[in-house]
């Protein structure tokens, strides 16, 4: 329900092609190539970096809407609450009949969430934020041990 919708369409929640950028990059770094091909084109990194930027705030998002509404309503299952926040995020209309039967803060949580995913976290971020001019300097890259 959180991934699904297209560019430009009127769903919410991951785009289709935010979390295809994500699983070519991971495929991308099991192969240990230095950039992502598809179809004879080169995918920019920063398409990369926002794709990634997207799927780990969405489920910041989320995680932390669906914690406090689980503080607000006790009484639900956490696994109704959590179905609850990704189809108001992902605005899919589906429901498990819980939400006449929450408190209005938790109705507003899920108003919040849906404006969220409808309208886009970048969106809300650049509204928010302000461009930042580029440094006249950089910093030497360090390499950081993953495993």
């Amino acid at each position: 329900m959180c991934v699904g919708a297209s560019p430009v369409s009127t769903g919410g929640g991951i785009k289709t092609t935010t979390f295809a950028i994500a699983i070519l990059n991971t495929l991308r770094i099991a192969r240990m190539k230095t950039h992502i091909e598809f179809h004879k084109r080169e995918i920019h990194e920063r398409s990369v970096n926002r794709a990634f930027a997207i799927i780990i705030i969405s489920i910041l998002i989320l995680g932390c809407s669906s914690l406090l509404m689980h503080l607000l309503e006790p009484d639900k299952s956490p696994l109704q609450i959590l179905f609850e926040c990704v189809s108001a995020f992902g605005t899919v209309g589906l429901s498990l009949g819980i939400t006449p039967y929450l408190k209005d803060v938790s109705k507003l949580l899920l108003v919040v969430l849906m404006f969220t995913g409808r309208v886009g976290i970048l969106s809300l971020l650049f509204t928010f934020f302000r461009k930042a001019k580029p440094p006249v300097y950089r910093y030497p890259k360090e390499n950081i041990l993953i495993t």
